[in-house]
């Protein structure tokens, strides 16, 4: 009997454990896509009935009530079938049922996900500006609320307050309708964050880039740019000199009032231009080669110089030349004529008999006479100053000075002596025989012209 009485009580109080457990179940129903289901359950809201069940919902399809809201006996979870929408608003994400079909004003939306716009709120849908009236007709993938932000704009000598969400000070103008071209400078740069900008008011600068005209590789390019001198601008076109080029205006000058500016390309290269150094000539005296032979001793050649010249192009076209210096590559090599000393004496069988003779040349023989002289007057009286008869013969003066008196012999003409001095067609190895009027006889023709013994003291070795 005490032992029965012993576990009466532990069994008490797990029977009323169990009936306690099962009174306090609440029953509640959950309608998700068409279905309803009977749960009992002691969970403590709404989510975790969902999950316990099995039927907790995709992200951002809420249910009604919310995920949060405590559990009522015998109260009904709706799961919403539709697309939900995220609604992001102060760092908070809210959702929104856009119903199947569309064509819903975006103020439905809001006012479905408890939105409620103040002043200075602007609405984007997928980063796009919307006003609440708007009908949406497809589900955008975010909307967003966000808080406009004051700031002021200078831009071509003017300030213009103006506000925007932004988030980014791009994103800012041109929610406020500020348009910007290529290459303008805008300070801060478009991509910085409005709220980054420690600076009250914030303060956005517009540089206006301004359309020049460049002349370059031969086309006319129209660009914008913002640069104060030619070689800023050039530079932030993308035209940057390099080298030797140059602009004109030149780089450190204002851009011109006329916006035009030229680029010049310039290019050297040194060339190595080679040409012929002239060999000198010289004789010389051979006593063993005989008089009036040549020989030559040396043949000479010519040497070589090169000279280095830069060259200037400009756009493809040269524009200069400028020696950088000479320098001998080759010697020229002299030219040496050895001229014979040796004098030979030969005799020689003539129509007059046999003369002894030390030179013998080929001339060419002309003659002439008192009246015959070329002039308008007659002339008897040779350049020697003797009175002229045949048995004389006349020289160009270089030949005279030299063989003045000297006796010699004409073949076909005869024996005469060097007394007068003429000029003739083959100088000045010609000679004109003096003949008297009346005897006179017409030379043209070659003829030898011997020189007789005895030889001279001084006989010239070189005929000039």
């Amino acid at each position: 009997m005490k032992t029965l009485r012993k576990f009466q009580a532990p069994l008490a109080v797990v029977v009323f454990l169990l009936v306690l457990y099962l009174v306090t179940l609440k029953p509640v129903f959950i309608h998700n896509g068409g279905v309803w289901t009977r749960i009992l359950t002691h969970a403590s809201s709404v989510a975790v009935v969902l999950r316990d069940a099995g039927l907790e919902p995709e992200k951002g399809r809420p249910t009604s009530p919310g995920g949060d809201s405590p559990v009522l006996w015998g109260m009904t979870i709706e799961v919403s079938s539709g697309r939900m929408i995220p609604i992001l608003i102060g760092g908070e994400t809210r959702y929104a049922d856009f119903p199947e079909g569309g064509n819903i004003p975006l103020q439905k939306l809001l006012d479905q996900a408890g939105v409620v716009l103040e002043k200075g709120d602007w609405v984007f849908a997928d980063g796009a500006p919307f006003s609440p009236d708007q009908l949406l007709n497809s589900p955008p993938i975010k909307i967003e609320i966000r808080k406009e932000i004051a700031f002021q704009v200078i831009a071509d000598g003017k300030t213009t307050s103006c506000s925007a969400p932004g988030p980014t000070v791009g994103e800012a103008l041109w929610q406020a309708g500020i348009a910007l071209y290529p290459a303008d400078e805008v300070k801060p740069s478009i991509l910085t964050s409005l709220s980054s900008i420690q600076q009250s008011p914030i303060v956005i600068e517009i540089i206006r880039a301004r359309t020049i005209s460049v002349h370059v590789d031969g086309k006319d390019l129209s660009v914008r740019t913002t640069g104060k001198t030619v070689g800023d601008a050039l530079a932030r076109a993308g035209l940057s000199l390099a080298g030797l080029d140059y602009a004109v205006p030149a780089e450190g000058e204002p851009l011109p009032a006329d916006g035009r500016i030229s680029v010049v390309r310039v290019r050297e290269e040194i060339l190595r231009e080679q040409s012929s150094i002239p060999f000198e000539r010289a004789n010389q005296p051979m006593p063993d080669l005989e008089l009036d032979r040549t020989q030559v001793v040396q043949p000479g050649a010519p040497g070589i110089m090169e000279s280095i010249v830069r060259v200037r192009y400009e756009d493809g076209v040269e524009a200069d030349r400028t020696p950088e210096g000479q320098q001998v590559l080759l010697l020229p090599q002299k030219r040496i004529v050895g001229y014979g000393t040796k004098i030979v004496v030969r005799t020689a069988e003539t129509a007059d008999g046999p003369i002894e003779y030390y030179r013998a040349i080929t001339v060419y023989a002309t003659s002439y006479s008192p009246c015959r002289l070329g002039i308008s007057s007659c002339g008897y009286t040779t350049y020697s100053g003797k009175t002229l008869q045949k048995g004389m013969i006349a020289m160009v003066y270089s030949w005279f000075s030299l063989f003045r008196g000297q006796g010699v012999y004409v073949d076909g003409y005869g024996s005469a002596s060097v007394e007068d001095v003429g000029a003739g067609p083959n100088a000045p190895y010609w000679i004109d025989l003096a003949y008297l009027d009346d005897d006179y006889i017409g030379w043209h023709r070659n003829t030898t012209l011997y020189f007789l013994t005895p030889v001279p003291a001084n006989v010239p070795w070189v005929l000039p």
